[in-house]
């Protein structure tokens, strides 16, 4: 069976103290037809020093560094989609890191199954005097360790996004049908992507396989801290599925989703933003259907609660 070549993108931005740990685990991959794309998103820090002599010292490897100005993380990730020639895309965030045998593991399923989109178990971790430590940045059930599809992977989608950035290996002709990546947003730009693939092809597979993880590293400067950012990025990615539902083709099914993202939609709101409009949103339903409404005023009165403590504490 050929070996499709799968591109590896790295966006970065002042990353140049961990990158080199990053493009070693990629040197480390047992599959060994990739490309590395390095898109520099108009660094100010040591990366282009550290990254060209990371391929100087590796001339076997097909590295590929490509300085661009400062347009985000999103419009770093789309250049390198640009530049890529692989089949399969593999994103990775320039402070993570991809254990030895995932390319291996998930390219074998892909190829198998005839698969669009093949994820991995992620781990996250913190760097500390004694060596790694993993920690547990999302509650159990959070991230999606079972394989997904039509239904229940749009319910898991709406619900909240299932996959970190490094996780699936994905067909890039999805990613280019997708409309790649929404270069507006700040945060939440992964899950919007991630929906807009399952739109088009809504078979999600999960692994399932110990050798095959994302490794995500827990620092000060994730991305994953700019929780402003990230409430709001939620807004905009809840109002495009509520758009994109309309097309679902069953109309049962199209209705319930709609309903659970508005809902989710509302608590966020109450949780986050905008207090009166999610209240507004809580109440309507209630007085509309006191029996399907009290579950959501219920969770509207708890998210309230919590707001106005952390407020006041």
């Amino acid at each position: 069976m050929i070996k499709p070549l799968v591109s590896i993108i790295i966006p970065t931005f002042n990353y140049g103290h961990l990158i080199l740990e990053t493009l070693e685990s990629v040197v480390k991959q047992r599959y060994a037809h990739w490309e590395c794309i390095v898109v520099d998103d108009g660094s100010s820090d040591d990366t282009a020093e550290v990254v060209e002599q990371f391929i100087t010292a590796h001339p076997q490897y097909s590295i590929i560094f490509h300085p661009v100005d400062n347009g985000g993380t999103s419009a770093a990730k789309n250049i390198g989609i640009g530049l890529a020639k692989g089949a399969y895309l593999q994103f990775l965030d320039a402070d993570d890191l991809l254990s030895e045998d995932k390319l291996s593991v998930q390219v074998g399923i892909a190829q198998q199954l005839d698969a669009g989109l093949v994820f991995s178990k992620s781990v996250f971790f913190m760097e500390e005097a004694m060596g790694r430590k993993e920690v547990q940045k999302y509650p159990d059930g959070f991230l999606a360790t079972e394989t997904l599809h039509d239904f229940n992977l749009f319910k898991r989608l709406i619900t909240n996004n299932v996959l970190t950035i490094n996780s699936p290996l994905v067909k890039k002709e999805l990613i280019v049908a997708a409309g790649h990546f929404d270069q507006h947003l700040k945060n939440n730009e992964d899950w919007m992507l991630w929906f807009k693939v399952a739109m088009l092809h809504p078979h999600f597979i999960f692994d399932g396989d110990h050798r095959s993880v994302a490794l995500i590293r827990v620092h000060g400067n994730s991305a994953m801290n700019n929780k402003r950012n990230m409430f709001l990025g939620e807004v905009v990615v809840r109002t495009y599925m509520d758009q994109a539902l309309s097309a679902l083709h069953h109309p049962k099914e199209m209705a319930a989703l709609k309903q659970l993202n508005l809902d989710l939609l509302a608590l966020h709101e109450v949780r986050s933003l905008g207090v009166s409009k999610g209240l507004r949103y809580i109440f309507s339903s209630f007085a509309k259907n006191p029996v399907q409404g009290w579950p959501l005023l219920k969770q509207g009165i708890l998210k309230l609660s919590i707001r106005i403590y952390k407020t006041i504490k």
